[in-house]
């Protein structure tokens, strides 16, 4: 597997990455340090495949980890030379060994983010190997001050994935986030059709009676944030809050079941966002957001029954 990319490899990690904490976190630390460089021009972009051939090489190799991790400074900085060499791409000792901690400093974060004990012993063997090569609070700190606050989440989900997204590199085609994959136009407007028609019932009224769930005002405001969300994968900020009829526990059901069916590749942590950021009765109750997200009331099928809704 190649370590170095071509521009077009480039731009397609940068669109099929773009909303990955870990590429995010990545690209903020690390980007002046490709422009610091007068040779080799290592990118983020680079820095971030990098990273996950090695966190992936430890994830396949749980029973040998220590073997990994004790060679794996050097290993990568050998590939890169024999990369570099082979693309023609010139360097300088100094900046080869700079994107080399970059890379396995990236790894050791996200070993820690991981939780796993058995993994986080062998990250004071590779901070060592970055001391003797690097400066490392040059490397260490440029990534913990921009860190993503999803970043421990995600690699977590990662982990339980068992999707692997070295497995994706050879093409720059198959270029893919197993845990938010960036949708096709095509794609995302069958997104927003399913979601439209999950929610459709909210234009009309609570069951047994003839008041409405929300204003047709307030409905077609919903649901212009929902598609921008899906469209943007960005939660719209909505200065005056809307106002639903709705039971707390019946709303917050309603967008888990958008999450869990429609919405999972928007990610679940977007879809809580959108709710705390768009409705008025959610201000004061955005702790039960996390804790009940899931949790279906019992009576929420009464919107579904015909015999209870009123015509």
């Amino acid at each position: 597997m190649k370590r170095l990319l071509t521009t077009e490899s480039k731009r397609n990690i940068k669109e099929a990455f773009k909303i990955n904490p870990v590429f995010r976190t990545i690209n903020a630390a690390y980007k002046e340090q490709e422009t610091q460089m007068t040779t080799l021009r290592f990118s983020p972009e680079e820095i971030f495949v990098n990273s996950f051939i090695g966190f992936d090489l430890i994830l396949k190799n749980r029973n040998d980890i220590g073997d990994v991790t004790f060679r794996m400074w050097h290993d990568i900085f050998c590939e890169l030379r024999d990369d570099a060499k082979e693309t023609s791409r010139e360097y300088e000792e100094d900046e080869l060994k700079t994107a080399t901690s970059c890379i396995v400093y990236s790894i050791i974060s996200c070993i820690l983010a991981s939780g796993d004990m058995e993994m986080i012993k062998y990250t004071d063997l590779l901070l060592a190997q970055i001391s003797m090569q690097s400066d490392l609070p040059t490397i260490s700190l440029l990534f913990i001050r921009n860190i993503e606050n999803n970043f421990v989440s995600y690699i977590q989900k990662y982990i339980s994935m068992e999707k692997y997204i070295s497995d994706s590199l050879n093409s720059p085609k198959c270029y893919t986030d197993p845990i938010n994959p960036i949708y096709t136009p095509q794609e995302r407007i069958k997104i927003k059709n399913g979601v439209k028609k999950r929610i459709e019932f909210m234009k009309g009224c609570l069951p047994n009676s003839e008041t409405l769930i929300m204003t047709s005002s307030n409905f077609n405001t919903m649901i212009e944030a929902v598609e921008y969300l899906i469209e943007n994968d960005i939660v719209k900020k909505q200065e005056s809050k809307l106002h639903t009829n709705l039971k707390i526990s019946h709303l917050r059901y309603t967008f888990y079941l958008v999450f869990s069916n429609e919405g999972k590749g928007i990610g679940r942590d977007k879809w809580l966002e959108f709710l705390s950021e768009t409705f008025a009765q959610m201000q004061n109750n955005k702790d039960s957001l996390y804790n009940h997200f899931s949790d279906k009331p019992n009576d929420y099928t009464n919107y579904f029954n015909p015999k209870n809704r009123k015509k």
